[in-house]
């Protein structure tokens, strides 16, 4: 993920999680007064909390979406030196799975 998205992400998170700390706190001080208007501004915050999840969600699939298409421009400009990590990643997940399959037949 480049550093641009890293950062746009983190920076509307803390924005948005700052809007729901407001809320909240909006909340615990509206409890003190009346029940009814701290219910209110608890289902306010609950709502925040809800907006907040579905932006994440929605940049996460455009961050996923972005590095996706890093990776093919990555492969496609470099295409031995994919092809040789690929096979590392095979190989190391072989020696991975004979480890494991000898440690199982091992006895204690």
């Amino acid at each position: 993920m480049s550093k641009f998205n890293t950062d746009e992400i983190a920076q509307n998170v803390e924005d948005t999680l700052d809007a729901v700390a407001r809320s909240l706190r909006e909340a615990s001080h509206r409890t003190q007064d009346l029940s009814e208007e701290a219910s209110e501004a608890l289902s306010d915050a609950a709502a925040d909390v809800v907006r907040v999840a579905e932006k994440l969600r929605k940049q996460a699939v455009h961050a996923t979406r972005d590095v996706a298409r890093q990776a093919t421009h990555e492969v496609k400009e470099h295409p031995i030196a994919s092809l040789a990590a690929a096979l590392t990643a095979v190989a190391a997940l072989v020696g991975v799975i004979a480890a494991s399959r000898n440690s199982k037949n091992k006895p204690d």
